[in-house]
């Protein structure tokens, strides 16, 4: 009767934990003061990122882009601008255009959170943990048909360029929340530029 009794004891301890674990579980809001948390961030990588793009960009370059929808003769606020940094420089000289159709790699996260250290992702087109142009598949669009932080990114990248772009939730999804997006959310993407075709062309066969 002791060997049972301490049985029961033994699993009356485990219920409690595994009950007082989802109570905390449920308690917990990784998406807590989001706004604020999101504001902070895109101020600390304007920080980081410094002036407008270098004529130049090479890897490791740091800079912002102001949005292609804004005149660039006034003064803007840090969250009309995208903050981006190369992390690999491609070799062609062409960009494309609003109208155009591209194909790229990509990754796209939220912020850093307790639950998610590196950032949730909430959308890919990588099949690898890290860029292997060899192996993923690079989604196609036409750049108009993108968000406005990464239409103003695109609009400066050669074909080959991998990119880290930080996007204000103005220039992203805005102050709603879409799919795995909660409102107000900064986004991180990253992207690699694989192929441009001007309008009325075609990208090439897969």
């Amino acid at each position: 009767m002791k060997r049972l009794g301490s049985i029961f004891t033994v699993l009356a301890a485990v219920v409690m934990l595994t009950v007082s674990s989802c109570k905390e579980t449920k308690e917990f809001d990784d998406h807590a003061n989001w706004k604020k948390r999101n504001a902070d961030f895109i101020s600390d990588r304007a920080s980081d990122c410094g002036n407008e793009m270098p004529e130049t960009a090479v890897k490791g370059s740091r800079f912002r882009l102001l949005s292609f929808r804004l005149d660039p003769e006034k003064s803007w606020s840090k969250t009309d601008y995208v903050y981006c940094e190369v992390l690999e420089q491609g070799t062609w000289t062409d960009t494309p255009y609003y109208t155009d159709s591209v194909r790229f790699n990509y990754r796209v996260r939220l912020i850093p959170t307790d639950y998610y250290p590196e950032g949730q992702v909430v959308d890919q087109s990588f099949k690898t943990a890290s860029l292997d142009p060899s192996v993923n598949i690079p989604a196609s669009f036409t750049v108009s048909s993108t968000i406005e932080g990464v239409i103003t990114a695109l609009m400066h990248m050669h074909c080959g360029d991998y990119w880290k772009i930080y996007i204000p939730y103005g220039l992203g999804y805005g102050t709603s929340a879409t799919g795995a997006i909660p409102g107000y959310s900064t986004l991180i993407f990253e992207i690699n530029l694989t192929e441009i075709a001007r309008k009325g062309e075609s990208l090439s066969p897969r």
